[in-house]
């Protein structure tokens, strides 16, 4: 248990085992770096901003998700009112007594900029959480100003420095599955607390690299060139600090501690190690893809890095062939960590045999376990482009809900899905829509598969490896000029290392300059419309047209940016493991698909790609991005919403217009994304629940939704 400890408020103290373990690594960043004298002054400081964070995200979650088992929440507007003060709502239980003057009290001492007061009854302990909310942005998405607080019948107010210590009181109220998922809940906040802490000191570092190459460059160049890093598309990678957006343990690295952070996290470094392990063919499951060219992961990975063959032949029992392996990419926590112990029985018989002696500089991505080899003198025989290939790696680390590994699923699906994604597109002829292609795959495979589950799901998915196309390699960017910059969408909502504030604040200012446009609000206005001109119409059309639904949340998602004006040109997204495929709609297109068994792949049904492709497009990608617009230039969010649907009714008017898709079906498709309410996601229900992969969903206000149209 993970439980705070109290102490003097006029120092920041180490309050939870998180942050005690991270001091050491922490501090020994910061003096590295030069960050504070002393050096861990740093950390303290940055401890107090990452526990208001986490609190934020994890209160906004129960705003908005509803978990079961808490009460109904009210929501209090500080305008005042008849009467001349906020009033109370009439309700039973705790807040039946914020009556009189109690809550004009409470109201007296908010920020300034709180327009509203969210009141959760907690009547287990007789209190009521307070929530201070400066706005309310699309789809229920709050933005919290100050310190969240609880209000007791005994007309005592605290503040919940914490997060941890919203479990205690989320417990009494039965919010919990049980009590082991409360434990992990509190471990989870608390570590978040303590990784944001230090990941926020990587920002500091960051920004001094770039002052030091000077300012007359534009902002994607800025990170291209001043964040080190194995390609221009990486480094943008490397500026995302805070972890998922809406996750209350959005910052989770359950497996690492704090030195593995520093020594494998995309924050912190450009380059691990990537390691090689070979496995007998007659217990590897290999699968490519046969419209790019049908070749294996192995002979894929001959190709790309000169020496790897020489060094299997050395790394195998001498009786054998190199001919009789597959060779998976490793990461190197992997390699060391659970290799020699999993695969012991495997490695003494010779059906697994690591490779000690070649290794690759790469740069690790968001998701810790996806990297990007370095260009190097063993990589000359790459293609022509020198776009070298993503690999996608498994890794023994939980973030957000689920331990990173490769399932048999992912080994199988990537290649298929890869080959009917590239025929739609050969077919449609996409002008602003990519998808990164999956072209081959291996993992250690026991005889007696499938294996969707048990021991031997678990020696297929611990042992497995990925082969992805880079982003540069693909022709919406290189077709392009040469400053077009494929940007992962994260890091537009992250502070740019030149100027402090959102990156996408610079690239409006930059798209507005070259536009002429002198007006911020204006500027930003005509930013997201081509925005969402090159994000939205091709996804809609793949979803009706094809039954495919992406999943193109802030990470899954590039924007394509001509690097002179900011302008987007194209989006690219990536993860073909995430999708959701309705096998009706794709037959009636000639194409069909045969999953692995128990795939996550298969939609149930209609409402599965909208729970799919809405949530993560729209509720996660576009909501955030606007939000944040919102926030930082003081932009009208309801007009950005306007042209955000607009864009929307242009891609269903040109699906129709085809002629080739029932309208019934274009209006169902139409009547789920405008609907209001809408369904949400409840990642913090989920959480709450230990669901995983099991949706709990709660119902928001929809910004797209239009009274005065159909």
């Amino acid at each position: 248990m993970d439980g705070t400890n109290r102490g003097n408020r006029d120092r920041t103290i180490l309050e939870t085992a998180a942050e005690r373990d991270a001091f050491g690594a922490a501090a020994r960043y910061a003096r590295a770096n030069d960050l504070a004298v002393p050096a861990e002054r740093a950390y303290l400081e940055a401890l107090a901003d990452a526990r208001r964070e986490i609190c934020h995200r994890f209160v906004r979650g129960l705003l908005r998700g509803k978990p079961e088992g808490l009460s109904d929440v009210r929501f209090v507007g500080l305008e005042p009112t008849a009467t001349g003060s906020p009033g109370a709502p009439e309700d039973p239980g705790p807040l039946s007594a914020l009556d009189g003057e109690r809550l004009p009290t409470l109201a007296a001492s908010l920020p300034d900029a709180c327009r509203q007061l969210a009141l959760l009854p907690l009547p287990a302990t007789e209190s009521v959480l307070l929530a201070p909310i400066a706005a309310r942005h699309g789809f229920d998405r709050f933005r919290l100003c100050g310190p969240v607080r609880r209000w007791s019948v005994a007309d005592e107010t605290t503040t919940v420095d914490h997060p941890v210590d919203l479990v205690p009181l989320l417990e009494r109220e039965g919010a919990f599955i049980d009590a082991g998922q409360a434990d992990r809940i509190r471990a989870e906040v608390a570590e978040s607390v303590a990784n944001l802490a230090l990941a926020r000191l990587a920002s500091r570092v960051r920004a001094r690299a770039c002052d030091a190459k000077g300012d007359n460059r534009s902002p994607l160049e800025t990170v291209a060139t001043g964040i080190p890093a194995a390609d221009p598309a990486a480094a943008f990678e490397r500026i995302v600090t805070d972890g998922h957006p809406f996750h209350p343990s959005g910052k989770i690295r359950r497996g690492m501690n704090a030195a593995d952070g520093l020594a494998y996290a995309p924050e912190f470094t450009d380059r691990i190690d990537l390691r090689f392990v070979a496995v007998d063919r007659e217990y590897a499951l290999e699968t490519q893809a046969e419209t790019t060219g049908g070749d294996r992961l192995t002979e894929r990975l001959f190709a790309t890095f000169d020496g790897l063959e020489g060094a299997l032949e050395r790394a195998i029992p001498a009786e054998r062939r190199p001919g009789e392996y597959a060779v998976v990419p490793v990461h190197p926590l992997q390699y060391h960590r659970t290799i020699p112990d999993r695969y012991a029985a495997q490695i003494g018989d010779g059906r697994v045999a690591p490779i000690p002696d070649y290794t690759q500089p790469a740069t690790p991505q968001l998701n810790l376990r996806t990297v990007v080899p370095y260009e190097t003198e063993r990589t000359a025989t790459a293609d022509a482009d020198g776009a070298l290939p993503h690999l996608k790696l498994a890794i023994p680390v939980q973030t957000t809900n689920v331990v990173r590994t490769l399932s048999p699923h992912a080994v199988t699906n990537g290649p298929q899905v890869t080959d009917v994604v590239r025929t739609i597109a050969d077919r449609e002829s996409f002008e602003t829509l990519g998808l990164l292609a999956e072209p081959a795959a291996t993992c250690y495979y026991p005889p007696g598969g499938p294996h969707p589950s048990g021991d031997g799901f678990d020696d297929a998915r611990h042992l497995s490896g990925l082969l992805r196309t880079n982003p540069e390699a693909h022709p919406l960017v290189a077709d392009r000029p040469d400053d077009a910059y494929p940007v992962v969408a994260s890091s537009l909502v992250a502070e740019s290392p030149a100027t402090g504030r959102p990156l996408v604040c610079d690239l409006i200012e930059q798209y507005g300059t070259s536009r002429r446009i002198s007006n911020d609000e204006n500027a930003a206005l005509a930013f997201l419309e081509r925005y969402a001109a090159v994000v939205v119409p091709d996804q809609l059309r793949l979803l009706s047209k094809y039954g495919v639904a992406l999943e193109s949340h802030l990470q899954n998602s590039l924007i394509v940016f001509e690097g002179e004006s900011a302008r987007p040109t194209a989006t690219i997204v990536r993860d073909l493991g995430g999708i959701r495929v309705h096998r009706g709609r794709l037959e009636e297109r000639g194409l069909s698909i045969d999953p692995y068994p128990d795939s996550d792949l298969d939609a149930d049904g209609e409402a599965d790609l909208y729970r799919k492709l809405y949530y993560a497009l729209f509720q996660n990608h576009l909501a955030e991005l606007l939000a944040t617009i919102s926030d930082e230039l003081d932009v009208d969010e309801r007009a950005c919403w306007l042209r955000i649907r607009e864009q929307c009714e242009q891609a269903f008017e040109a699906i129709r217009s085809e002629g080739t898709v029932p309208d019934e079906r274009i209006e169902r498709d139409e009547r789920a994304l405008f609907e209001d309410p809408t369904p949400h996601k409840a990642l913090t229900a989920m959480r709450l629940r230990g669901k995983r992969h099991e949706y709990v969903t709660s119902e928001v206000s929809n910004p797209l939704f239009s009274a005065d149209r159909p």
